[in-house]
Formats: C-alpha cells, structure tokens, sequence
C-alpha cells in the first residue's frame, strides 16, 4: 500500500492514513484477528517519495462480490462471522484511556470532545466546496452542545475500524463453508464508541450479524440519538471524500441531502 502523493487534497480525518494502519496492525497482532501481518514499512522517502507498507498476501475473495454468487445459508455464515470478529474489535479497550486517533492526532479526554472536533471540522471543510453548505437553520455546534451528555455515556474508548463493510472482507471455501480469511484496511481505526462504526448504521445487515454480534445499546433513546448523529456526520464525510476524491458532483449533492436530513431529525429530538 502506497500513501497519496504530498500534493493530493485530503480531509483533516485522512492524516497519517499510512502511520494509522502501521499503529494499529502492528499493536492488535496479540489479540490474533484475520489481519495481514505488515512484512515492511518505509516511511524514509529515500525508494519512492511516498510512504509505503508490504503485506503479506491473503487468499480469499472479496465479500462484497463474492457474496452475490452465494446461497442464503452461506451468506448467513459469513455475516454470522462478520459479527463475531466485529464484537472482539469493539471489545477492545485503549489502554491509555484516550478517545480519537494516534499521532498525528491528539488524544482527546471525553468523547463528546472527539465527535465536537471532527463534526466542526467537517463543517468547516465544506466550505472549499462551493455548491455544498448545510442550512443556516441546523446549527451543529449547538447540536453538539445538547449531545454532549448523550456522548459522555461512552465511558470506555473501544476500538473502531472505521470501515468495517464487506469491501473490505475477504472469504475463501473450507469444507464447503466460506469463511473470513482477512480483514483489511485498518487505517480510519479510532478509539471511540463501537456505534460509531457505520456498518452498524448504515447497512441492511442479515439476522445473522446481530445474533452473533448482540443487541447493540441497552438505553434506547441515548442509542437513537447518536445513532442519528453519526449518521448524519457519515454522509457528510462521505459527500466531502465524493467531492474531493472523485469529483462526483451528483452524488455528493445526495449525501450531504441525507445528512441534513439526520441533522434535521435530531434537532426535534434534542
């Protein structure tokens, strides 16, 4: 895997992407996930002018295709497993006791504090887009403000991928059962609320998933209150990377309208 050339624009959540994924592959070696073991990493510049990492080579297809060409009862398998391994990577702990990312980030104490920095930056960077804006009649700081003590129920920062989805899934056949062989991509991991996560959210997930996984809140009106908040700053990420990365206009348009539309839904609840 190669970082992005120093000139390509990114978001102030994409830094150290690389160095994220070096972090954390590296220091969740000891708890024995499907992760490819990194082989060697060079951040010297002296090769090639980007940072780049060598992974071993995982044998499997990738879900997200692979899945379509499955019967039911396999399918069911493997989100059954998906949920298994996503519950042991939520039920890690930070050691440290710190919300948010690694270096170059700074660890923030409270997790209202994370979710404030990224929800505000968000905000901010649209403002380099100039065909995006969110009403002038949401207004996230104040959102936040009344989130606050909803958020701060996360006591524990627990360890989220980040992009925990079925592209990022590989499978193979054993026995006649298809099964996980890897999980990749670990460089958007934080230390936060595991429903932050927003697989958990965002997609229409089998029975299976949440029968292995287990119900996800035990207080219903915190759950569908931050539910609704980190939808809402997903699709507006998701709007940003479709402008900044791939210039998808269109579609950028339609994320940004979802999210606007869980801010909108959480002012009347709040």
């Amino acid at each position: 895997r190669i970082a992005p050339p120093k000139d390509k624009p990114l978001l102030a959540c994409e830094a150290g992407l690389l160095q994220r994924e070096i972090h954390f592959t590296r220091t969740l070696q000891k708890y024995h996930l499907p992760i490819p073991k990194i082989l060697g990493a060079d951040l010297s510049k002296r090769i090639i002018d980007r940072n780049y990492i060598i992974a071993e080579h995982c044998p499997g297809y990738n879900a997200f295709y692979r899945l379509k060409l499955l019967t039911p009862p396999q399918q069911d398998a493997v989100f059954g497993e998906l949920g298994r391994y996503a519950r042991r990577i939520h039920a890690i702990e930070n050691p440290a006791g710190w919300f948010g990312a690694p270096a170059p980030f700074k660890p923030f104490r409270k997790w209202s504090e994370f979710v404030r920095w990224h929800a505000l930056t968000l905000e901010e960077e649209l403002q380099g887009h100039s065909f995006m804006a969110i009403p002038h009649h949401i207004h996230v700081a104040s959102i936040l403000d009344k989130m606050a003590g909803v958020l701060d129920e996360i006591k524990t920062p627990r360890l989220v991928h980040g992009d925990l989805w079925l592209r990022n899934i590989l499978i193979t056949q054993r026995k006649g059962t298809y099964t996980i062989t890897a999980i990749l991509d670990w460089d958007r991991c934080i230390w936060g609320d595991p429903y932050f996560e927003w697989i958990l959210h965002g997609l229409d997930l089998r029975p299976t998933f949440w029968q292995e996984y287990g119900p996800p809140d035990a207080n219903p009106r915190s759950h569908e209150k931050r539910k609704l908040l980190y939808k809402a700053l997903g699709c507006l990420q998701a709007s940003l990377e479709d402008s900044l990365h791939f210039h998808k206009r269109k579609q950028a348009m339609q994320m940004l309208t979802y999210a606007i539309a869980n801010f909108t839904e959480l002012s009347k609840a709040l």
